[in-house]
């Protein structure tokens, strides 16, 4: 009896190790362009919804510091996938060279100059003349805005640049010590509530002929080399979370709320309708989310590299754009 007792105990042993193990699920760290806002909640649905994890991924969403850093993080495998922006990268010349693009989700750039009325009122290019900005000297934004400027038949040399700090811009824009800032266009809402006593005015370049890329998924060229279904699950799960973001962005506001409790739900909510704004074109109507043209990328990266002091070697949108990782069949609004 006691033989037959230990007989089964050595055979149920032996079937567990035989058993196969379950696979665990591939750790995967993602990097935003900056600290978490309403902008960013299309990621934090994936990951409240689940999506990643119906792809066997474990994702974790970092904070940075800027766009440049994000590049950093990536570059150096910090993260291994980063919310990168095309123009920034670009104009990080060799520095961002082992850097691949496999989807797009602002499809418009989401620049603003943003101005108050009453007030400077800034409601074309030409208003932009001799208009004083408060932006960043060591930003390539301002070389951006006077491009734009000259495509539009206005003197961009005429426009003058006040260094503010980003997290400075809206009080000097509200208490009047400033005609105009440089912020994204997703900003509307958190601007609006620190006027008084005037209404924000943005001057979305989008809207005036600047048909270039921002910000997508970038991922390192080893990285993908050796794990091109992991990106591609990420790339899908992530897609699906813009698709029900935009759609629900109320709902979108409490799950990202979940995950970072300081945001304000309402502010967040309006932020994500605005992002339909940028991330919604009829490209990404008729292909999906993510959505990349050669053609484009081609015009983003000649923009860039035209306007804008790039270092070392000049990048080109055949170097960036590593296509055949968006879902098939297409994610659509």
């Amino acid at each position: 009896m006691k033989l037959s007792k230990k007989l089964l105990a050595i055979t149920a042993l032996a079937a567990a190790f035989a058993a196969p193990a379950q696979a665990q699920d591939k750790s995967v760290k993602f990097v935003l362009d900056f600290v978490p806002l309403g902008r960013h909640a299309p990621w934090y649905v994936a990951l409240a919804k689940g999506y990643f994890k119906d792809e066997k991924l474990d994702v974790s969403i970092l904070p940075s510091k800027g766009t440049a850093d994000a590049i950093r993080m990536v570059e150096s495998g910090i993260a291994e996938l980063g919310l990168v922006d095309v123009p920034s990268l670009v104009a990080s010349g060799s520095a961002g060279a082992n850097i691949r693009m496999v989807a797009v989700n602002y499809q418009k750039p989401p620049y603003c100059v943003f101005s108050l009325n009453p007030g400077a009122n800034v409601s074309s290019p030409k208003d932009m003349v001799s208009l004083e900005i408060g932006s960043s000297t060591s930003s390539f934004v301002p070389q951006i805005f006077r491009a734009f400027m000259q495509m539009n038949g206005q003197d961009g040399s005429s426009l003058k640049v006040v260094n503010i700090d980003g997290a400075a811009r809206v009080p000097m824009l509200a208490a009047r010590k400033v005609a105009a800032i440089d912020t994204f266009l997703m900003s509307e809402p958190s601007i609006r509530r620190a006027v008084t006593g005037a209404q924000p005015k943005c001057l979305f370049l989008g809207d005036y002929g600047l048909d270039i890329y921002s910000n997508g998924i970038g991922v390192k060229d080893s990285y993908l080399k050796a794990n091109p279904d992991v990106v591609k699950g990420f790339v899908r799960a992530a897609l699906r979370g813009w698709q029900y973001a935009l759609n629900n962005p109320e709902e979108a506001a409490r799950l990202q709320i979940q995950y970072i409790k300081a945001l304000d739900p309402q502010v967040a909510a309006e932020e994500i309708q605005i992002l339909r704004r940028v991330a919604i074109t009829p490209d990404v109507e008729k292909d999906g989310y993510g959505v990349v043209s050669l053609d484009k990328m081609r015009r983003t990266v000649k923009f860039i590299n035209d306007n804008v002091a790039v270092t070392g070697t000049p990048l080109t949108a055949e170097g960036i754009y590593a296509p055949g990782y968006l879902p098939n069949p297409p994610i659509r609004p």
